[in-house]
């Protein structure tokens, strides 16, 4: 699960199902989604190119004025017809990436399989020999919801089917029908009969994702849409302005692309690794930087606890016939003692012990939280086994990250503190616990952590999401006073929808392999 951090964490396999790492085994991760949801709203994890939004809109208007059609059916072989031959033509094509059901096209695009291609077959809604399984493709698994949320699509009256909204949705479609050109007829054509030749394949080469005219009306609509300068200017609207306009001052102090993980550390740290303060023109983005050192600072929390977690975990793997609670508790914290290389007295002592740098992406730094989790992360991996003096590394990781928050100007609570706090444990219910039991001896400190916030806190999400979910979590099991191994698991970040968003940010030609292009330069206020 690591290429360079959370650079694994990232895009989907639309052709077939995955086993995921990361089941958020201490209910923890809740509290950074609900902050990158909405930082980055009408952008998913899921929504991979733009260029999908400009489609979908025009195959809404196209519908509505040839069809008119409520039979949600009827829509949804349209819709799944029009994403079949997208992908078609992207595989014919070649070099485009995220474009739904691009295997079945490798497949269906085999010589053997003749000049003209049927796909209405694979199209249809339900059909075995499906070129997406989802039913209503990646329209339905993915798009659907961020069209409605970016103001795209509108509700229709009295039926299901989706209509353009009246500030963006007509708009959006113009744009897209523009760049389509003469190119509109042949591709509406093939939708209707299901049917194709791999030379207007070719032809129609000129509409996939990554072929946005670079002066065209079509990237300027997305730039608008994207960046709240479309007529809508909703306070949603301005949160994923202000976060995309960081991605942008990002990418111009890094003279290049940015990768996932040194947007989530620049915008955390507060500087880049040569120890550059981040430069961000005005207080409305320094203050959302903020809101992402949250999110930032919250998910090392989970993967504190999660390693802890593995830890205790692994221990429990040494008693395959399983042991009690208690004594898996007490093996946990005397080997942890054992490990340490400090003689602290309590919690306190231990936190002071480790105090934040005040960068923590120096390459030379090993105190700070980029060079701890890296080492956690890396130790705790569900094939490995973790050892005290790697479970250690949590302890001081979380010390640091206590100190970090501790001396910050913000207070978590501003981004966490509406939340159920019974339901959803989070920086501001552990920074509580922390303060609360900082004076505690470490060695009861240790234990009531490892018992009251990991091992309890698992059972407890496990049960909660077998009875309300149907779905069976439980990395261990408890049995006539014991606790046994079931299954392990390690450490996983959340993904905050930073790769699709710097690829919308690719897409429309604000940033390039060297960094801002022309128009990003313009748009981030750049000479």
């Amino acid at each position: 699960m690591q290429l360079q951090q959370n650079e694994a964490i990232a895009y989907p396999e639309w052709t077939e199902y995955r086993k995921k790492n990361g089941l958020d085994p201490l209910g923890m991760q809740t509290g950074s989604v609900n902050i990158y949801q909405r930082l980055l709203p009408g952008i998913s994890n899921v929504t991979l190119r733009i260029r999908y939004y400009g489609l979908y809109a025009w195959l809404a208007r196209t519908y509505a004025k040839e069809s008119g059609d409520t039979n949600p059916v009827s829509w949804q072989r349209f819709v799944r017809r029009a994403e079949a031959l997208y992908a078609l033509v992207a595989q014919q094509k070649g070099d485009e990436t995220g474009v739904a059901g691009v295997d079945w096209a490798n497949r269906t695009l085999e010589p053997t399989n003749g000049p003209v291609i049927d796909f209405a077959a694979a199209a249809e809604p339900g059909s075995p020999d499906f070129y997406l399984k989802q039913a209503w493709g990646a329209y339905g698994a993915a798009y659907a919801s961020q069209l409605y949320e970016i103001g795209i699509f509108a509700e229709g009256k009295g039926h299901t089917i989706p209509v353009p909204g009246e500030k963006l949705g007509d708009r959006a479609a113009s744009a897209f029908a523009e760049g389509l050109s003469d190119l509109a007829t042949p591709y509406l054509a093939a939708i209707r009969n299901g049917k194709v030749s791999r030379t207007e394949l070719e032809r129609l080469a000129a509409i996939t994702p990554s072929e946005i005219p670079e002066n065209s009306n079509e990237r300027t609509c997305y730039e608008n849409i994207l960046f709240a300068n479309a007529g809508i200017e909703r306070p949603d609207d301005v949160d994923r302005r202000r976060s995309l306009q960081l991605l942008l001052a990002v990418t111009k102090q890094k003279g290049g692309v940015p990768s996932i993980f040194d947007v989530r550390w620049a915008l955390y740290a507060g500087y880049d690794a040569q120890n550059h303060p981040l430069q961000l023109p005005g207080d409305e983005l320094i203050a959302q930087r903020w809101r992402w050192w949250v999110y930032q600072a919250n998910d090392l929390l989970h993967v504190c606890y999660e390693g802890l977690l593995k830890y205790s975990l692994d221990v429990l793997g040494e008693y395959p016939a399983g042991i009690s609670l208690s004594r898996l508790i007490g093996e946990c914290t005397t080997r942890l003692i054992a490990a340490r290389n400090d003689k602290s007295a309590n919690w306190k002592a231990f936190r002071e012990c480790h105090p934040a740098p005040q960068n923590c992406l120096l390459p030379d730094d090993q105190s700070g939280e980029l060079h701890l989790q890296r080492e956690l992360i890396r130790k705790t991996r569900p094939d490995g086994v973790c050892e005290p003096a790697d479970a250690m590394l949590a302890l001081k990781l979380l010390a640091v990250l206590h100190n970090r928050v501790r001396s910050s100007p913000k207070d978590p609570a501003d981004e966490l503190g509406k939340l159920d706090r019974n339901l959803v444990h989070s920086l501001v219910t552990e920074l509580r616990f922390l303060e609360a039991h900082e004076n505690d001896s470490i060695a009861q400190f240790i234990a009531r952590l490892i018992e009251e916030r990991v091992i309890r806190r698992h059972l407890w999400v496990g049960l909660r999401k077998f009875r309300y979910q149907g779905d069976y979590t439980f990395l261990l099991e408890t049995d006539e006073g014991r606790v046994r191994l079931r299954a392990v698991d390690g450490p996983v970040y959340t993904n905050p929808r930073l790769g699709p968003a710097l690829t919308f940010l690719k897409d429309i030609h604000l940033i390039d392999n060297n960094g801002l292009t022309s128009h990003g330069k313009k748009l981030a206020g750049s000479v």
